[in-house]
């Protein structure tokens, strides 16, 4: 299982705000970069956080290309 690359999570983190700008929310731009490079977010992995989610989960927790 691969997860996103430090620059990947930065662009998907760009693509949410401008989302916001965009007038929607950030999770759909957020998500929607992840998914256009052929990630997806599953709930059956564990978590993917650097800390395992020690201080919370961050958005691309659990988002794997399988």
């Amino acid at each position: 299982m691969a997860v996103p690359s430090r620059d990947e999570i930065l662009a998907a983190l760009r693509a949410g705000y401008r989302a916001i700008d965009d007038g929607y929310g950030f999770y759909p731009g957020f998500d929607g970069w992840l998914e256009s490079l052929g990630y997806r977010r599953r709930n059956d992995v564990p978590c993917t956080c650097p800390d395992r989610g020690e201080r919370g989960h961050l958005p691309e927790c659990r988002w794997v290309r399988v």
